[in-house]
């Protein structure tokens, strides 16, 4: 990059570069202010800065790493990514070429090759004009899959608008207005010992024919060796007005994330002094949630993997984002202006699921999840305003100490007739087997809680239960917005795991380890909590229970939300289905991480849906493609879901097992 004597003579080049750049920039940090920083410090919630080491791993990682881009990226279905990443590295080669071979040799010239030596610094540049041919592949792919191929992600209005043409241009002039410059500047030294450059050199042998004056080649190489300058600059004013402001939020949005399971929701310590509950104005939102706001690069990826968008309902995760967006943006002057019923409707809030389908796939590191139970927070606990099938929920937890009204079993009528002891009368049990409203209270799955149980007394397992004892783990209340009452179940579970000493806890449901093993330490109390697929296939590779009776049926093993994306369990259940003899397992089309929801998180084993199109009937359908006799699941609520949803469709032959209920039946009546 041969830096100019001049601004045309007007001005020395140093002081346009530096002055220039001081414009632009402040513009740029103004701006940016204005739209985010502002907001930011109007939040009546201060930035964490905990886990600093964590926080700075994350942005490495995702950030500069590109490695939640890369995620979804194959040969055979998906290049976008190689893409992305192509023209995030030459972000990053560029804007240190800048500093280098502009903000510095406009100095000094000699600058850069003092900082590089001569030979690394012909290299750099040759991989720079490399890095420009490569850039340019990738933008015709991108506008060629944006605007002809458009797989579904990019089929949403949002993704159709034209700042993505726009800034493809920008980045093109960029790459374009340095190859250029590079071009004529070998023109001018053609006849000297100008060291050779891959892609310029050969570009300036097409122009010699043109014989123009050395002074002419001179000026037009400071045309374009200005315009790159101003494109640049141009950037820098361009990002905070655009979607593109995901550039600049994307690496906050990772530094201030969750360092923890995408299964965390945050517990207000402080209940009894806090003056407002929940979220609805850019007040009430926490700091992290509005850098999300603003650091959403509208991909598509959350909503295309969003069972509920999916399913037909009004909450799309990128559209609630954006809407958030818009609502800190349109109220502006007035940061006590609500979005809800404004930009965001109650619907979208309540149809949520708590899935985690979409933070999983975002590339940008937003939390969807957060702000949606804060919204909620805010109806419930500000406003008593919810669905009446919440609200019955709620009330059922509040009254009775689980959500299932109208059952009339007790949480000791399941284990009556079994070989299990309560924890009062084995309290120096290695194991609590915590086994939740579902497998205690609801029929079906007292049987899976029975097999759990057998298995474990066949492997000898020193273990005792709660049995009246146990209270919900408070996941309902605390996922349909009522944080008091969770801080209350929680508490009282609290109390008696300190009361027996607890250390390590078994749990039947996923969505009880979430919560005792992911939520309870904000609230004072940890212990080594495992899933029982965990522990059941640990006992079956130490041969501690061995699976003997053949099964010739074939399995399709559904991930839950809360188990699989939510707490990192896949192989496990896996393994266990694997361990039977005979049993042959398919795989769903969606599964593991991109495994689709039952339908029953977030509150909606309870809480009706929003249409007549089911979730857990599509995932029903994703089951009857894989032609298997049995749908094997590791969470009660799924275990549900599909037995309705097998019963809806008239799908008598099939059936719903847990996989505990299959590992019983292969151990039964060994000696």
């Amino acid at each position: 990059m041969a830096v100019p004597d001049s601004f045309f003579n007007l001005f020395p080049t140093w002081l346009g570069v530096y002055g220039l750049t001081s414009i632009m920039f402040s513009l740029s940090v103004y701006l940016f202010y204005d739209k985010v920083i502002k907001h930011v410090k109007q939040s009546i919630y201060s930035l964490e800065f905990s886990n600093i080491k964590n926080k700075i791993y994350n942005v490495i990682i995702n950030g500069l790493g590109q490695k939640k881009v890369l995620k979804r990226t194959s040969l055979k279905n998906d290049l976008s990514g190689i893409g992305h990443v192509i023209i995030f590295i030459s972000f990053i080669s560029y804007s240190l070429s800048y500093l280098l071979f502009i903000f510095g040799d406009s100095i000094n010239d000699k600058f850069s090759e003092k900082i590089l030596g001569s030979t690394i610094k012909h290299i750099y540049l040759n991989y720079l004009e490399i890095l420009a041919v490569l850039v340019f592949i990738s933008l015709a792919a991108a506008l060629i899959r944006r605007w002809i191929l458009t797989p579904n992600r990019l089929k949403f209005s949002l993704t159709k608008k034209p700042e993505s043409v726009i800034i493809l241009i920008l980045i093109g002039s960029l790459m374009l207005s340095h190859v250029l410059s590079e071009t004529i500047y070998q023109l001018v030294f053609i006849d000297s010992n100008l060291k050779y450059h891959i892609i310029s050199t050969n570009l300036s042998k097409l122009f010699t024919n043109l014989n123009y004056s050395t002074n002419s080649y001179i000026l037009i190489h400071d045309i374009f060796w200005w315009a790159h300058l101003l494109i640049i600059l141009s950037f820098a004013v361009y990002i905070p007005i655009s979607k593109h402001l995901h550039l600049i939020a994307s690496p906050l949005s990772f530094f201030f994330g969750s360092t923890g399971s995408s299964g965390i929701i945050d517990s207000p310590t402080n209940l009894e002094e806090m003056e407002t509950f929940g979220a609805n104005n850019i007040k009430t939102f926490k700091p992290k949630q509005i850098f999300d706001f603003f650091a959403c690069a509208v991909c598509g990826r959350c909503s295309e993997v969003c069972p509920t968008n999916i399913t037909g309902k009004q909450l799309s995760p990128m559209f609630l984002i954006n809407n958030l967006m818009q609502g800190a943006s349109a109220n502006n002057d007035d940061p006590n202006v609500g979005v809800i019923d404004n930009q965001v409707s109650r619907t979208e809030i309540w149809d949520c699921l708590n899935c985690g389908a979409c933070v999983n796939e975002c590339p940008v590191g937003i939390e969807h999840i957060s702000p949606i139970i804060d919204m909620r927070r805010h109806l419930v606990m500000e406003k008593s305003e919810m669905p009446e099938t919440a609200e019955t929920t709620l009330l059922s937890l509040e009254q009775r100490g689980h959500p299932w009204r109208g059952t009339t079993f007790t949480r000791s009528d399941w284990h009556s007739e079994l070989n299990v002891k309560t924890i009062s009368e084995n309290p120096t049990a290695e194991y609590l087997l915590w086994i939740g409203c579902t497998g205690a209270l609801v029929e079906r799955n007292q049987n899976v809680s029975k097999s759990i149980i057998k298995i474990l007394n066949s492997a000898n397992i020193d273990f005792a239960i709660l049995s009246t004892e146990e209270t919900c783990t408070g996941d309902p209340a605390k996922r349909i917005g009522n944080e008091y009452l969770f801080q209350i179940l929680a508490n009282q579970n609290i109390q008696n795991f300190i009361k027996y000493d607890v250390k390590k806890i078994i749990t039947h449901c996923p969505h009880c380890l979430n919560t005792i093993k992911n939520e309870y330490p904000s609230l004072g109390f940890s212990a080594e909590v495992i899933s029982y697929t965990e522990l059941i296939s640990k006992l079956i590779n130490e041969k501690s229970i061995i699976p003997i009776n053949n099964s010739e049926k074939s399995v399709a093993y559904h991930d839950p939300c809360f188990l699989g994306r939510h707490n990192n369990i896949y192989d496990e259940p896996r393994d266990i289905v694997d361990a039977i003899p005979g049993m042959k397992r398919v795989e769903m089309c969606r599964n593991k991480d991109k495994a689709l929801c039952c339908g029953a998180g977030g509150g909606h084993m309870w809480i009706e849906e929003s249409n007549e199109k089911r979730v857990s009937h599509l995932r029903t359908d994703d089951f009857l493609e894989t032609n298997s006799d049995t749908l094997a699941v590791a969470c009660p609520f799924c275990l549900q879901m599909f037995e309705e949803g097998l019963s809806a469709k008239s799908q008598g032959n099939k059936e719903v097992k847990d996989i505990a209920e299959l590992i019983e039946e292969s151990i039964k009546d060994n000696s």
